[in-house]
């Protein structure tokens, strides 16, 4: 999977996705939550943020994947190295940290979320 690749895929999540870049980064939201950031910590690199109850579940899918070190090891982040995750893993993963996000935003954000978001092309 190439950066390309994974913007497509994160953008087309649907309409409520905003891309915001920050300095060399991309990071994709829904209702002002943040669940994936793609060029971090490098370039060729992305990190996708699933529920901590979920994350065994995510670094099972990939060689590619591993938790993020340091204090937030076990929070549900996941580094992803884009060139050893093929397209179905990515899908499963933007997917689940989307779901997550849209899930922790309050309900009436929720609703302006699913309903008025636009998408950005990155």
């Amino acid at each position: 999977m190439n950066p390309d690749e994974f913007s497509a895929l994160a953008v087309g999540l649907g309409p409520s996705v905003h891309v915001k870049p920050i300095l060399e980064a991309v990071q994709f939201r829904v209702g002002g939550k943040a669940f994936a950031t793609l060029g971090w910590p490098a370039t060729g690199w992305a990190v996708v943020k699933v529920a901590p109850s979920r994350q065994v579940w995510a670094l099972s899918l990939s060689a590619g994947l591993a938790p993020e070190p340091g204090r937030r090891r076990k929070s549900g982040i996941v580094l992803m190295q884009l060139a050893a995750i093929d397209e179905a893993v990515a899908v499963d993963l933007l997917a689940d940290a989307w779901s997550f996000a849209h899930r922790s935003i309050a309900p009436r954000a929720r609703g302006t979320a699913a309903s008025t978001g636009r998408a950005l092309s990155a």
